[in-house]
């Protein structure tokens, strides 16, 4: 079962709003006037959904990014136990988790979601302080990937990396210092990989308690990526050595 941690929340887009009625958390839909979208509105109709039209001046004061035209009121997101993610875990063939290390920008988060979805990350685990949570802009970005991968919200990162290796998994840290490169690694083991803060990387704490410590590798001039798209690479190279 999710834990509900969240207040109500708009979710806008017309693919984000599209995985939220997927999804089944809509409880209301506002259209922009004039607009037409077939696939949004034969749903909301056979789910018999409260839906309006309003000016696109309201729409845009209620969102903070392209609305494409429409909005949802949805459900509160729901976070999973750490306890549930590891189930889940043990119910596919090489599980891979990541680590999120207080990401700070909404648009990261969600691009980091999407990735993660794509390259059939189990679970995410995040902090619940000092780390931007599941905000209309992380869903917008996320296109509704957020309501197709497990995502479990913790108070203490470090004591969830002890709970991992119990479950044996082994832990990778990522670091542009690391002498070991992403592809070096065979992960024929259960993995859980860490990424960090825009600013400061992974904390030190937690790079301590990693099993590994690795970076990708740079040929040209720029000396680092932005985290959302590091995280795409290293997620794609873990699954390339695991496939």
């Amino acid at each position: 079962m999710r834990r509900n941690d969240s207040p109500k929340q708009l979710a806008y887009g017309r693919n984000n709003v599209l995985a939220c009625l997927d999804a089944g958390i809509v409880i209301e839909v506002y259209y922009q006037e004039g607009f037409k979208d077939e696939k949004i509105e034969k749903i909301v109709n056979k789910l018999n959904l409260k839906s309006s039209y309003i000016k696109k001046k309201e729409l845009n004061d209620m969102t903070a990014g392209n609305h494409q035209g429409v909005a949802a009121l949805v459900k509160s997101f729901k976070f999973f136990t750490i306890e549930e993610v590891l189930i889940a875990c043990g119910k596919v063939t090489n599980p891979l988790l990541l680590i999120i290390d207080e990401i700070k920008d909404p648009h990261n988060l969600g691009a980091i979601i999407r990735s993660a979805e794509a390259f059939g990350v189990t679970g995410i685990i995040m902090k619940k302080d000092r780390q931007v949570g599941i905000t209309p802009t992380v869903m917008k970005v996320a296109t509704g990937a957020q309501n197709d991968i497990m995502i479990s919200q913790v108070v203490n990162l470090n004591q969830s990396l002890e709970k991992l290796k119990k479950a044996g998994f082994w832990i990778v840290s990522t670091d542009l210092k690391a002498t070991k490169h992403v592809a070096d690694l065979n992960y024929d083991f259960k993995t859980a990989v860490i990424v960090g803060n825009e600013e400061k990387g992974v904390s030190p704490l937690l790079t301590k308690s990693a099993d590994f410590v690795v970076k990708i590798p740079m040929l040209g001039k720029t000396n680092s990526l932005n985290v959302s798209v590091a995280t795409g690479i290293i997620l794609a190279l873990i699954r390339q050595k695991q496939l």
